[in-house]
């Protein structure tokens, strides 16, 4: 990937960048133009949240709700 500072990816108008340096989390990937964010980390926290979202959702569903006159 070529390296590219955020400034230089916001002038450009791209919506990524590539700095070469791991995130706070060990991760060596993209980062958003528009919050300098990781975006494997990005994407790690979506899919836990879509996760927990899920497991709320299914137990919900297992429990019988009060029946409303």
């Amino acid at each position: 990937m070529k390296i590219i500072t955020r400034m230089e990816a916001a002038k450009a108008g791209l919506k990524r960048y590539y700095t070469g340096k791991l995130c706070k989390h060990g991760h060596k990937s993209e980062r958003y133009v528009y919050n300098g964010h990781c975006v494997k980390c990005a994407m790690d926290s979506s899919l836990r949240r879509q996760a927990e979202i899920k497991q709320i959702m299914d137990s919900a569903a297992g429990t019988t709700s009060p029946e409303v006159i």
